[in-house]
C-alpha cells in the first residue's frame, strides 16, 4: 500500500488510493474510511497498472503515476473508467523512468520522474508535455530520487528523497525558491521522506524513515510539529508514505501496517484507521 495522494480542494467526499502491490486504485469515503470500488490488476493495459504510486484528482479526472509501466493514466473519479495515458520508458520529454509523485493545480499536472531526477510539467487535458527541471545531484536544480510533490497554485514543494530535504519550487517555470533538510532525526532532518501534501498554509510530510509525519510551514519550511514512531499504535507507523489533506483532517497510507490512519491537520491526533488494507 503506497499512495502520494495529493488533493487540493476538488474532491472532499472520496479518497483514492493507489493500492501499489495489488496493482489497482481503490476509491474510499473520506468520513469513515470505507469501501467504495476499484480497478486494476497486473499488467500494461488500458484497466492495468504495474505497481502505481502517486494519484491526484481535480474533482473530475483522476491522474496515476503507473510507475512500472513508466506512464501516468488519466481516469475519470466517478466510475475510475479509463481516459488516457501518456509515456514509455526512458528520458525523452514523453517517457518516463518510474515516475511517483503526481499533483495538479487544475490545468498542469507535475510530476516527479524519480529516476530520470527531475520534475515534469505537463498539460492535464490532453498530457502533453510543457517542461522539465533537474538532472542528478544535490545542487538547486538537482534531486536525488524525488518522490512526493504538491502544490499550492503558487509553489511546488518536493520531497528530495534521497537528499532529504524538501524542495519549494516556482510552478509557473520550475525555478529554485527554497530548501530544508539533511539526513537524520533532528526536527530539520528527515530519512527518506516521501509523501507531501499542504492546505495552503502549512507542509505535512511523512518522514517515511523516521516512521513519522511532520508539520512545517510552507511560506519559509520551518518546523512547527511531529508525531509518530515505529509501531502498529494509533500514534505509530510502519513506513507510512502517502498522504493528503481535506483542509481538516490528514489521510495517511501507513504502508506496512497495510492500513489508511485518518488524523487532525492541526494538532495531528489520531482519528480513525481503516481495517488492514
Amino acid at each position: 500500500l503506497h499512495s502520494f495522494p495529493t488533493r487540493r480542494s476538488y474532491d472532499l467526499t472520496y479518497l483514492y488510493i493507489t493500492d501499489t502491490n495489488n496493482s489497482r486504485v481503490v476509491k474510499r469515503l473520506a468520513s469513515d474510511l470505507s469501501y467504495v470500488a476499484k480497478i486494476g490488476s497486473s499488467g500494461s493495459g488500458n484497466d492495468q497498472f504495474n505497481s502505481p504510486q502517486g494519484i491526484t484528482n481535480d474533482g473530475t479526472y483522476l491522474y496515476i503515476t503507473d510507475t512500472n509501466n513508466n506512464r501516468v493514466v488519466k481516469r475519470l473519479a466517478s466510475d475510475l473508467s479509463y481516459v488516457a495515458k501518456i509515456g514509455s520508458s526512458g528520458s525523452g520529454n514523453d517517457q518516463f523512468y518510474y515516475p511517483q509523485g503526481i499533483t495538479n493545480d487544475g490545468t498542469y499536472l507535475y510530476i516527479t520522474d524519480t529516476n530520470n531526477n527531475r520534475v515534469v510539467k505537463r498539460l492535464a487535458s490532453d498530457l502533453s508535455y510543457v517542461a522539465k527541471i533537474g538532472s542528478s545531484g544535490s545542487g538547486n536544480d538537482q534531486f536525488n530520487l524525488p518522490q512526493g510533490i504538491t502544490n499550492d497554485g503558487t509553489y511546488l514543494y518536493i520531497t528530495d528523497t534521497n537528499n532529504s530535504r524538501v524542495v519549494k519550487r516556482l510552478a509557473s517555470d520550475l525555478s529554485y525558491v527554497a530548501k530544508i533538510g539533511s539526513n537524520g532525526s533532528g526536527n530539520d532532518q528527515f530519512y527518506n521522506p516521501i509523501g507531501i501534501t499542504n492546505d495552503g498554509t502549512y507542509l505535512y510530510i511523512t518522514d517515511t524513515s523516521n516512521n513519522r509525519v511532520v508539520k512545517r510551514l510552507a511560506s519559509d519550511l520551518s518546523y512547527v510539529a511531529k508525531i509518530g514512531s515505529q509501531g502498529s499504535g494509533n500514534d505509530q507507523f510502519n513506513s507510512p508514505i502517502g498522504i493528503t489533506n481535506d483542509g481538516t483532517y490528514l489521510y495517511i497510507t501507513d504502508t506496512y501496517n497495510h492500513r489508511v490512519v485518518k488524523r487532525l491537520a492541526s494538532d495531528l491526533s489520531y482519528v480513525i484507521g481503516s481495517a488492514p488494507l
